[in-house]
């Protein structure tokens, strides 16, 4: 991080946030996940205690985005479709979301499935791109890129109406969180994602996911993970994305996702 980056992230966390706490479902899976050995079986026995986290996996995994020849029959099949990857984001989003107790039910709501949008959207375009090996880790940054809002909104739980609407407006809300809380959500979130030990690509693109020249002077694979977010994004809100002309370019550029084939990628979505 440059200078005034450090500043950011020293400001919010001098601003009060509570950053939450690693849940214990999580902490389970992501040690078997760490393990370069563990196979599906082992990552699966670390939640197969847990309710929530099975739960969201063989949703997952039975989304038609993943294009499953048949729904898994447990979560033993549904770590070994997802993969390690795509598990982890499921099994870190559904814990967070946990941590979400006595904030504003609609808007956390509304937050929890952009993320999920975005991170479909995002998935595909990787897919799509010159940058395909990344999918997996856009994937797992798409679908958390705005859980930093979280920590925002319980510091400042009176401005959560500014969230209970659907994209694209969300995304105008959450900017107007940051602006009427004095903080930012992506400074929030990376500390998050750092603070529960999520892959450092990830965690920086977070951190810039907002910031398109920080972006471009970035590592390669945080460049492209920000940018295809900013892809995502697009393809979740359509084209009157309002960021989404500075993005344009870099994006057709340096990932050949131009306009009609993120169009042609969302109408694929549904």
């Amino acid at each position: 991080m440059n200078g005034d980056e450090d500043a950011l992230v020293r400001a919010v966390l001098a601003s009060g946030v509570i950053l939450p706490v690693p849940a214990p479902g999580f902490l389970r899976f992501q040690a078997a996940a760490a393990d370069d050995t563990a196979g599906p079986k082992a990552l699966a026995a670390a939640v197969i205690d847990d309710p929530a986290l099975t739960g969201a996996l063989l949703r997952v995994a039975s989304s038609p985005v993943f294009r499953p020849r048949s729904a898994p029959r447990n979560v033993l099949e549904a770590v070994s479709l997802l993969g390690r990857t795509r598990s982890l984001a499921t099994v870190a989003s559904t814990a967070l979301r946990s941590r979400c107790d006595g904030l504003d039910a609609s808007a956390v709501d509304s937050l929890w499935r952009a993320g999920a949008r975005a991170a479909d959207a995002a998935f595909w375009a990787c897919r799509a791109s010159s940058c395909k090996s990344l999918a997996d880790l856009t994937y797992l940054a798409a679908l958390l890129q705005d859980v930093g809002t979280v920590v925002v909104l319980r510091r400042t739980p009176e401005l959560a109406g500014l969230l209970r609407c659907a994209e694209p407006d969300l995304e105008a809300g959450i900017h107007q969180l940051d602006t009427a809380s004095g903080t930012c959500h992506a400074a929030a979130g990376y500390l998050v994602a750092r603070n529960w030990k999520l892959p450092t690509a990830v965690c920086e693109a977070l951190r810039l996911h907002h910031d398109l020249r920080a972006t471009l002077r970035a590592e390669p694979d945080v460049r492209h993970l920000g940018l295809l977010l900013a892809a995502g994004r697009r393809m979740r809100d359509g084209p009157d994305t309002p960021a989404w002309p500075e993005w344009s370019d870099p994006v057709a550029a340096e990932l050949g996702l131009d306009s009609p084939t993120l169009d042609a990628l969302a109408a694929g979505l549904g």
